[in-house]
């Protein structure tokens, strides 16, 4: 676990009992330093970019609730469930991921997680929003009533053509939207998008 010679490179700390986890997060060449304790205890370490929480059945919610207040966070889970997805985004957790997904899919999770983006699915995050948990007061955010709505339906998995066709607009302007959007959250991509949206309206 070397950094270069003249820069150190933050890693990610995986709380993981037995292991498997941190072998499946390994063979994924995240590029960063990894390392494994096994327990909470054990979790001080310097250059931690993101802390990884193994969870085999029932995830360790106090665990979880004490890393959230100090590191970035995510559940990284073998028995996936969407209450517990929820349960994750109400305990402070960074996102919540499925070692079922593809690999490819986890290490993207895992990377944007490292640059700041949530690491839920959409269907966690649009659940979350079509139930009114994180839109209470939709004035909150800058946003203007048709941001509002193109926000509604990126959380929903739709790409521009579907934004068109359920605004009544063309593509080129639903596009436009989507860019305006992210100009006005200040982020690079939809899923961070419904991720701000996720930050300004904890549950």
């Amino acid at each position: 676990m070397e950094g270069g010679a003249s820069t150190t490179v933050a890693g990610v700390l995986v709380v993981d009992a037995l292991g498997s986890i941190f072998s499946l997060l390994r063979s994924l060449n995240l590029g960063v330093p990894l390392w494994r304790v096994t327990s909470a205890a054990d979790a001080e370490h310097a250059d931690i970019a993101l802390t990884i929480v193994a969870a085999y059945n029932e995830p360790d919610w106090e665990l979880i609730g004490e890393l959230t207040e100090g590191t970035t966070t995510v559940v990284l889970t073998t028995n996936p469930s969407h209450d517990d997805a929820c349960h994750a985004v109400a305990t402070g957790a960074f996102g919540y991921v499925d070692t079922h997904l593809p690999s490819e899919a986890i290490r993207r999770a895992i990377l944007g997680a490292m640059k700041g983006e949530h690491a839920y699915s959409r269907r966690v995050l649009s659940s979350l929003i079509r139930n009114g948990r994180w839109l209470r007061a939709a004035n909150a955010l800058p946003l203007t009533p048709r941001q509002r709505e193109v926000i509604m339906l990126i959380a929903k998995g739709a790409a521009d053509k579907e934004i068109a066709i359920s605004l009544g607009i063309t593509t080129a302007t639903a596009q436009k939207h989507v860019t305006n959007l992210l100009r006005r959250l200040n982020v690079p991509n939809r899923a961070a998008a419904v991720a701000a949206m996720s930050a300004a309206y904890p549950l």
